[in-house]
């Protein structure tokens, strides 16, 4: 993924420690849900999963918009929009919330059924896919350096995908083969 985004950065010191913050973060979730949902005696459907975590996250979400002082320049905006903008942004906090309910079920749906690496690799492959649609959308340019970069990680999905379907299928055929073993006997 480096190679992929590789050029100029920028960053203050505050958003590339929250940066890093969220990417540990996100890998404790990913490795926790995953467990949550697949190892208990009493597994939790993604819906129980997102109802015990989104209070955790607006809290810590408040938190941090407290800390510099999000709430006061949202209601300074706020203040001098006109209504009919309002209720625009309204309507558009309304879409976003409903799309980030949407991700966050099927991610967490699809966690149970896969593995945290998985869920990782597609992550990549997301990022990659999204700086594709980046470049042919708003015709963005890249690099050699970047252009290799996406086609490697392209590349180790492909290849990942293609050992894991390996393992499964092989996995598959053993439980066959065990299955017709006991019927014989």
């Amino acid at each position: 993924m480096a190679l992929a985004t590789a050029g100029d950065y920028y960053f203050t010191t505050l958003g590339f420690l929250l940066s890093l913050l969220g990417t540990l973060l996100a890998a404790i979730k990913t490795i926790l849900t995953n467990r949550i949902q697949r190892n208990f005696s009493t597994p939790l459907h993604p819906l129980d999963l997102l109802l015990r975590m989104s209070p955790l996250a607006c809290i810590q979400s408040i938190i941090y918009a407290s800390l510099v002082g999000e709430p006061t320049k949202l209601m300074n905006l706020i203040d001098e929009m006109p209504f009919p903008d309002r209720v625009t942004l309204a309507f558009r906090l309304a879409v976003n919330g409903a799309l980030a309910f949407g991700l966050n079920y099927i991610s967490f749906a699809a966690n149970k059924k896969t593995s945290p690496l998985t869920m990782t690799v597609a992550a990549n492959l997301k990022q990659c896919l999204s700086i594709i649609l980046g470049v042919w959308v708003f015709r963005l340019q890249v690099g050699w350096m970047n252009a290799l970069g996406i086609l490697i990680a392209l590349g180790g999905g492909g290849w990942y995908a293609r050992v894991e379907f390996g393992i499964k299928r092989k996995q598959n055929m053993d439980a066959l083969t065990n299955g017709k073993d006991k019927d014989m006997v």
